[in-house]
């Protein structure tokens, strides 16, 4: 679908759809039957059938809308979604399926059977980059050893190892293609994925270690440990193409130690536990926490997360609610419930079509390294930072060009010079590229005031 925008009588601009944001998700619904129970003389529900369909949330009224009238009795897969914004199509997992639901009529327009070159028909954690158009995810291989049991008198299969490796998917025919030859840390949780398109970096989670995949080799471009307090998680996370950021939850679980008088021993449990937004150094794993206090509400990992670059806010849902925190003040500027046409229903795995669109590489492929570019680099440093007029970048070797780049990947100026005069460039967030004389090439953020 494309709108026309008419400023004056003479000035029409066809605008496509994708440019005003869609928040996505799976509208589910589940039916129960109820069954007597003889045995406990009483009656209890139970989950008899689900059905599926594809939805949008309103953030400001949290108004789920159901998309066309198509609906499906399947199940999904809580382990990864994401939107192609360009092509207009929602994709999710069912079972060892793909499916691809048109966001206009909300019909499934693919479901085909998930495969690649290894035994393994899971593809998670995915995530669509719309600087290449291309959707990079995780596949978990699990190895198995036959044992032959003697009590049960059979042959068994036992978990021998695991490990993961670093894919694409094409997202048309299911079929996924192994990026690089070396497995990935073998342990990752679902909290959270992310995709820096202007640098071709995929974030994941690896519980207490933030990893860095390069999205041109497979490798890994960087793996810090999250620095965080004791039982505490950065959960939920995503990258916002607004100012080149990665925001997330922090929740910190506080622990009491108490006494089990039925097992004779000591044993800590949950307290209680706050919630607050928070952004991550991808460079360093250091978090810094943005609420200023306990934001007091859950977050469900199904109901995930986006960012909307125009309000600069970040959507999450405790389950019953659309949560919109501030990513200036990390404070709730919007709490309202989920309603939908008909009851039991839910809304599961949020994605939006604004956020990254449109976004261009700035860190291109390089023949022989994957670490000439490395943004915030210590080896150079910009002053002063932020600024207004002008910049000076001070560096241990000589520096051959100087080019600055928008988060969009256009070029904005170049000079041969250490010293720049930024004043032209408008309020905002740019990379710094710097060619030393050796050949190698450093990125730094500038902020422009």
């Amino acid at each position: 679908m494309r709108y026309l925008l008419c400023l004056f009588a003479s000035m029409c601009y066809v605008i496509p759809q994708s440019l005003f944001a869609q928040h996505m998700g799976i509208v589910r619904k589940n039916y129960f039957s109820t069954v007597y129970d003889s045995l406990s003389n009483t009656y209890y529900d139970v989950l008899d059938s689900a059905t599926i369909r594809l939805g949008s949330v309103n953030p400001a009224t949290g108004v789920v809308t159901p998309v066309g009238n198509n609906e499906y009795n399947m199940g999904i897969n809580l382990t990864g979604a994401t939107i192609n914004p360009y092509s207009n199509e929602y994709i999710i997992a069912s079972g060892i399926n793909l499916l691809q639901f048109d966001i206009a009529t909300g019909a499934i327009t693919q479901n085909v059977p998930i495969t690649g070159p290894v035994p393994s028909a899971a593809f998670q954690n995915y995530r669509f980059n719309a600087s290449d158009t291309t959707i990079y995810g995780l596949v978990p291989v699990n190895f198995y050893s036959n044992y032959y049991d003697s009590v049960l008198q059979t042959t068994i299969q036992v978990l021998d190892s695991a490990h993961i490796r670093f894919a694409t998917l094409n997202a048309q025919t299911g079929q996924y293609s192994l990026l690089g030859n070396t497995p990935l840390k073998k342990v990752y949780s679902l909290a959270g994925n992310a995709i820096n398109p202007h640098q071709m970096v995929y974030y994941y989670s690896a519980v207490d270690t933030f990893v860095a995949v390069d999205l041109y080799t497979g490798a890994i471009f960087n793996q810090v440990p999250i620095q965080l307090p004791a039982f505490t998680l950065f959960e939920n996370f995503t990258y916002s193409c607004a100012d080149s950021s990665i925001y997330g939850i922090v929740r910190q679980n506080f622990i009491s130690t108490v006494y089990d008088s039925i097992i004779m021993q000591y044993i800590d449990v949950v307290d209680s536990v706050t919630f607050r937004l928070g952004k991550i150094n991808p460079t360093n794993g250091q978090v810094n926490i943005i609420s200023p206090y306990n934001l007091g509400l859950g977050a469900t990992l199904n109901g995930s997360c986006f960012i909307d670059p125009d309000s600069m806010m970040y959507y999450f849902s405790n389950g019953p609610d659309l949560i919109g925190v501030s990513l200036f003040t990390g404070l709730i500027t919007t709490q309202v419930p989920k309603t939908f046409a008909s009851s039991n229903m839910y809304f599961d795995m949020m994605r939006s079509t604004k956020n990254c669109y449109g976004a261009q590489k700035v860190r291109l492929q390089q023949p022989n390294s994957i670490n000439e570019n490395v943004v915030n680099d210590n080896q150079v440093s910009l002053v002063p930072n932020p600024a207004y007029h002008s910049i000076q970048i001070r560096a241990s070797k000589g520096i051959e060009r100087v080019d600055i780049y928008s988060l969009s990947g256009a070029k904005c100026l170049t000079s041969l010079e250490p010293t720049l005069n930024i004043a032209s460039l408008t309020l905002g967030f740019y990379w710094v590229h710097i060619v030393e004389q050796s050949g190698q090439r450093r990125v730094v953020k500038l902020i422009k005031e």
